[in-house]
């Protein structure tokens, strides 16, 4: 029997390759004037086809205002920053272009510019941005986030060394323009670690206890994407067929974080982003993956069993618990096949760090829908076990 459930995913996607160059014909409906929220490495490193995208809102008589103070790991003074230029400029609406720093800021600037206070005022926890937040179009160019298809914007308060998130409908992108061609200058290390974010997103939604069935389907397919072309687009960058089955992996993550979410490891993650922001997103969530899979998998075996077996159908041939734990050495391997095995010791960060770790991981809502739920006591050991010693 089909259990009860929900699903929402409003976004217009516009996939493929060039569809860049329409991004105009898509963005008029919105009005006349817009924000371009963009990654100074996408006018370095993709310079004629981010021209491509201004010529596109140009001819259909968009006033482009260009805001280039993204940065990795967003923070609440950028995103007020651009806030305050969209509310100068009175713009109609935002464009967020690069990877999911930029777009998160574009949806944040999007609240920031329309509501009183700062972004910060609209986390989760607290209130819910309303209706008069700008139209949103996110034009990714990492395979990775996801947040094109999400409703989540991540900021940091680096006063409060804290990462946290806004989550409403109200800033899931109007149109995501995926154009895999965008993604083929993403350096080896940024492809590892964003692509692992994209497998992260799929399977801890699939193993949430809050799953369901049109989420399995995506998260599933998603997986097994992943697994067989991360590694292709990671060898070789400049293999279009493997960035665009990641690129198609990255938009089904966002419609599994939009319906369902993720657990324990993206609780350890931002708090570990928050504390030290030079370690990426995917970084966070590599060096704690081994210590969740151990904690979580005796409660979630024939889901753990599943997906070990997509990695590898030798495992058909052993019971669901034999497969469930070998999901672990599996991912191990699969990390260290694009460098993102890491431990702690490998980001500076200290054992005496963990208390300050715990006490901002616990407060996310990410722990409670873990199909093994922890209190701090577990979360610190989670911590510690990702230390080599």
């Amino acid at each position: 029997m089909v259990k009860s459930f929900n699903y929402y995913q409003p976004t217009r996607i516009i996939f493929g390759v060039g569809r860049r160059k329409e991004l105009g014909i898509w963005a008029k409906r919105f009005g006349k004037k817009v924000l371009v929220v963009v990654d100074p490495n996408v006018e370095k490193f993709l310079s004629q086809q981010y021209q491509e995208m201004l010529d596109s809102l140009h001819s259909e008589g968009i006033e482009t205002i260009v805001f280039d103070h993204v940065i990795p790991n967003p923070t609440l003074d950028s995103i007020q920053e651009g806030a305050e230029v969209a509310k100068r400029e009175k713009v109609d609406f935002v464009i967020g272009i690069g990877g999911g720093s930029s777009i998160d800021t574009a949806k944040a600037i999007a609240v920031a510019a329309t509501h009183e206070g700062s972004a910060w005022d609209y986390l989760y926890f607290k209130k819910e941005p309303t209706e008069k937040t700008l139209p949103i179009i996110g034009v990714p160019t990492t395979a990775g986030t996801g947040t094109q298809t999400s409703r989540v914007s991540v900021l940091t308060n680096t006063e409060e060394k804290c990462k946290s998130a806004i989550a409403s409908d109200n800033i899931i992108c109007k149109v995501a323009i995926v154009d895999p061609e965008l993604t083929l200058t993403v350096p080896p290390a940024v492809t590892a670690s964003t692509g692992f974010d994209v497998f992260t997103h799929c399977f801890e939604s699939y193993i949430n206890v809050n799953n369901q069935p049109y989420v399995d389907m995506l998260a599933l397919e998603a997986i097994g994407i992943v697994i067989k072309y991360l590694r292709k687009a990671y060898d070789n960058p400049g293999d279009l067929g493997a960035r665009t089955k990641m690129a198609w992996a990255d938009t089904l993550a966002g419609c599994c974080l939009a319906n369902v979410g993720t657990t324990i490891p993206h609780a350890l993650g931002q708090a570990i982003g928050g504390h030290f922001p030079h370690v990426s997103h995917g970084q966070s969530l590599a060096v704690v993956y081994p210590a969740f899979l151990d904690y979580t998998v005796d409660w979630a075996i024939e889901r753990f069993a599943k997906v070990a077996r997509m990695f590898n159908p030798e495992l058909e041939k052993v019971s669901d618990k034999e497969a469930a734990y070998a999901l672990k050495q599996e991912i191990v391997s699969f990390l260290k096949s694009i460098n993102l095995y890491y431990t702690m010791e490998d980001f500076g960060i200290k054992k005496e760090d963990v208390k300050d770790l715990v006490k901002h991981a616990i407060e996310f809502p990410d722990n409670r829908v873990n199909p093994r739920v922890p209190d701090e006591k577990d979360l610190e050991e989670l911590y510690l076990k990702s230390f080599r010693d």
